[in-house]
């Protein structure tokens, strides 16, 4: 992920939190959360996939918020 998408994610400071997980090093996490495609978004809550929230492929910092928004309608701007 480039530094720009973390820059934007910033705004939800201490509500949301980004994690890269490289695949090579981490093929187990590849196989429980089944990703067969790169990149992928998956949004958890308290450990737990979201439902309907995994997204495959490259995707705008603006798509990402408004799926933080359908998923987490709480969710408020720093």
């Amino acid at each position: 992920m480039g530094s720009l998408f973390f820059l934007s994610v910033q705004k939800y400071s201490g509500q949301v939190k980004v994690v890269k997980v490289e695949t090579t090093e981490n093929s187990e996490l590849v196989e429980k959360y089944k990703v067969y495609g790169l990149p992928t978004l998956i949004l958890f809550i308290d450990g737990k996939e979201v439902p309907g929230s995994r997204h495959e492929g490259a995707i705008s910092f603006a798509k990402v918020e408004s799926l933080l928004m359908s998923f987490l309608p709480t969710l408020v701007p720093s």
